[in-house]
């Protein structure tokens, strides 16, 4: 047995889960993240919201959904990092997931989830699918593969759950990255030992607006610098890997940007790492 993996006597009949959203002037996008939580099949949840200090009427989205808050917040904060670790100190549950402002679950994603801790004794993480969604329709489906992530980020994050007392075994979300916290989480992790299970079912959607231009390349660095970190002499950590990764993901912004929806449905399918499907 390696060191993360656990005995999870505790996890039985109906484990308390914590779900933790964050937020920065989300109020158009807020209310429908927190409505999937309260309308999960699944009840025995604690729900915990942190916002960064928002100048719009987030607060007073929250404000409306008070009574039905496990905890929460509003003040500055140092990051994405930090707000998520504010919400895994509050958190009582023994599983954690951490859903962001705009996302939301599928309304039996924490009965699945529970199911498999419950069922699966030695599980440290459950993962599933992401739904994206342009406007109302439908994109595409981006399935978790836990057993990729010494490549890239292969596990989708909103459909990611940890039992808490890995967040104290391994340590929480690092504040010396800004865009690859969960890739260098989950990563270190899986060097742990901790067993991922991953759930050929959509547990969580969100919201596709085309690919960032804006942070990818710093995200493709810092993902560098986890796999240099944590897999130390690796080809994965190598810079010949990375510079692959960022032709990759530049030829990929370049199908979306001409439009060339065909090729991009090609690639997606056939050449991405994690496929995307319909």
């Amino acid at each position: 047995m390696s060191s993360m993996e656990i005995s999870q006597q505790n996890i039985t009949g109906k484990p308390l889960v914590s779900i933790i959203t964050i937020v920065l002037n989300g109020e158009k996008i807020i209310r429908r993240t927190m409505d999937s939580v309260f309308r999960q099949s699944y009840k025995n949840v604690e729900y915990i919201v942190i916002d960064g200090g928002s100048s719009d009427r987030t607060v007073s989205v929250i404000k409306e959904y008070e009574t039905q808050l496990a905890f929460w917040r509003s003040e500055p904060d140092k990051g994405i990092s930090d707000a998520f670790n504010k919400g895994i100190r509050r958190a009582k549950g023994e599983i954690i997931g951490l859903i962001n402002a705009g996302d939301w679950y599928a309304p039996d994603a924490l009965q699945q989830v529970v199911n498999t801790f419950v069922a699966e004794r030695e599980v440290g993480v459950v993962c599933g699918a992401l739904q994206f969604w342009k406007g109302t329709s439908k994109e595409y489906r981006c399935n978790s593969e836990p057993h990729l992530l010494e490549r890239e980020m292969t596990v989708t994050h909103p459909s990611c759950f940890i039992l808490s007392e890995l967040y104290t075994k391994a340590g929480f979300y690092s504040d010396r990255y800004n865009y690859a916290m969960d890739y260098e989480l989950l990563l270190r992790l899986k060097r742990q030992g901790a067993k991922f299970v991953s759930l050929d079912s959509i547990l969580a959607n969100m919201q596709h607006d085309g690919v960032s231009e804006a942070n990818w390349k710093a995200a493709l660095r810092e993902t560098h610098r986890a796999r240099t970190e944590i897999l130390g002499c690796s080809f994965f950590s190598s810079i010949w890997y990375y510079y692959f990764l960022v032709v990759k993901r530049w030829s990929r912004i370049q199908l979306e940007r001409l439009g060339m929806d065909r090729i991009l449905h090609f690639y997606k399918n056939r050449i991405a790492l994690v496929r995307k499907t319909k």
